[in-house]
């Protein structure tokens, strides 16, 4: 039996689910990538939180966070107000992005579009994002910034690419209907 679900989590068969069907011949993948995406806006937040609370000795207020920045720029050092402003608008930007990627893995999976694509798309666009959240907190010139812009681009892209073939998917349904 051990040896069993060893070789099953190996080519990843879930040992639960009914007739043991491959995890990534099934859209369970891009449907389990939604949580994950979202997931992914947490590690700026608590960057951002808990070197604010470090930076200003436990002044950030819990009643109206969101004003804290804003309430402490003044009293904290540039370098350091810079990197938790990044780390804020690396957390918003994710949680801006998602509702568009999370729309498309929904689509994609009502539609049936195809579903060794959809989760190709889906792993592509958590790596895009994780990308994307690294050099916008380590990027420092003007120059490399623009790499960031690309990998943003990148991962908006493919929730637009999904939803652009949802829209022929069902064009060809209803085509198929109308004959």
């Amino acid at each position: 039996m051990a040896a069993t679900a060893t070789k099953e989590a190996q080519i990843g068969v879930s040992p639960l689910s009914p007739g043991k069907v491959a995890y990534f011949s099934t859209p369970a993948f891009a449907l389990h990538s939604i949580p994950i995406s979202y997931a992914l806006s947490f590690p700026p937040h608590i960057y951002m939180f808990t070197n604010l609370m470090a930076a200003s000795k436990f002044r950030a207020s819990n009643l109206v966070p969101r004003a804290n920045l804003e309430r402490l720029a003044d009293t904290l050092p540039k370098p350091t107000m810079d990197l938790l402003w990044k780390a804020r608008g690396c957390h918003l930007n994710a949680l801006e992005g998602f509702p568009l990627f999370a729309a498309a893995m929904l689509a994609g999976t009502y539609a049936k579009v195809d579903t060794r694509e959809l989760n190709f798309c889906a792993g592509e666009y958590l790596a895009a994002r994780l990308l994307y959240s690294v050099l916008y907190m380590t990027v420092q010139s003007e120059k490399t910034s623009y790499l960031r812009s690309a990998a943003y681009f990148w991962s908006v892209g493919i929730p637009f690419y999904v939803l652009w073939k949802v829209g022929w998917k069902v064009a060809e349904g209803e085509k198929d209907k109308q004959v």
